[in-house]
């Protein structure tokens, strides 16, 4: 546990840094955008891509769909469970239930997965991260959005909100990134060294980035809701998501070592701003959202920390 805090300290240490000048004059929200979209358009993609020739070219292991099962089970379980905790507990209504499942089930896998398990577990974690960041994005937005419209009876086209999911993720650059990785894996071929040094330079930068651009964001954020039910999607996110993924995955499914480590790690992560997102277009649980978003960050220091001591 102590190897795993002398790791998970500094990496904090950069989220921290990044809000404490998000809250300065330096960073104000049109900066911060601008850090938010080199880690997602620059940094982030160049690790990917790296991770993805590697993975192709037989320098990871190959990569267990069952993770998939072990997470996506026990995000839907968080899922529902947010919903029933915002209609019976907080009196939700038309938009509230299902964005409120979406804010605790859909972890923040790009700003922190993506990082945390290229520190923590290498090229086998980064493959197991993007697979759930590109699951997540038909998912969550798919399902949600269905919901959504469903309640406040309109006429949702279950064929239109499956072509939105699909062209957004076809544009979405970590998915991009990846997806060209393992191609130019799977050809044999292999970067001259000057541009195997370009990619290099980027991915090295795409963690202390992607960390710093996470504390940067969440300092436009502000714990104005009902903290009640912010704590509420904060324990389901951060306690017992991570507990049914490990419960999942371990005994159920038989996964052992990095696997099990990983998939835990993820479903451990704080919850993502993608949520915040979709609430603000619809006008509804942004407030909400907000707080979780930055409680549960707080608190996830405690959680990832755990998971990973534990497991890895």
């Amino acid at each position: 546990m102590f190897q795993t805090l002398i790791v998970a300290l500094p990496v904090f240490g950069f989220v921290a840094g990044g809000y404490i000048l998000g809250k300065t004059p330096l960073f104000d929200a049109e900066r911060a955008k601008g850090v938010v979209n080199y880690v997602f358009w620059f940094a982030v993609p160049m690790l990917l891509f790296r991770a993805g020739a590697k993975l192709a070219g037989g320098e990871a292991a190959a990569f267990d769909p069952s993770v998939l099962i072990a997470y996506f089970g026990a995000s839907a379980t968080i899922f529902l469970l947010a919903m029933a905790a915002n209609g019976a507990l907080f009196k939700g209504k038309g938009a509230e239930p299902p964005l409120a499942g979406m804010t605790a089930g859909y972890g923040n896998s790009v700003m922190m997965g993506i990082p945390l398990s290229e520190l923590f577990f290498g090229a086998d974690g980064l493959a197991i991260a993007t697979a759930i960041i590109a699951m997540s994005a038909i998912l969550y937005y798919s399902v949600t959005t269905l919901l959504i419209e469903l309640r406040l009876h309109k006429s949702a086209s279950i064929v239109g909100i499956a072509r939105e999911t699909a062209l957004g993720l076809v544009r979405t650059p970590v998915i991009l990134a990846m997806a060209c990785g393992l191609a130019f894996g799977a050809s044999g071929l292999h970067l001259h060294p000057v541009a195997e040094n370009f990619v290099n330079l980027g991915a090295a930068a795409a963690a202390p980035t992607a960390l710093f651009g996470l504390g940067v964001s969440l300092a436009q954020f502000r714990i104005g809701g009902d903290l009640a039910e912010a704590a509420t999607i904060s324990t389901l996110k951060l306690a017992l998501n991570p507990l049914i993924a490990w419960a999942i995955a371990g005994p159920i499914l038989g996964l052992t070592g990095l696997t099990l480590a990983a998939v835990t790690l993820m479903a451990a992560l704080p919850c993502a701003i993608n949520p915040f997102l979709l609430a603000s277009r619809y006008e509804a649980y942004t407030r909400r959202a907000s707080a979780a978003i930055v409680l549960s960050t707080g608190l996830s220091i405690i959680t990832v920390t755990l998971a990973v001591g534990l497991l890895g």
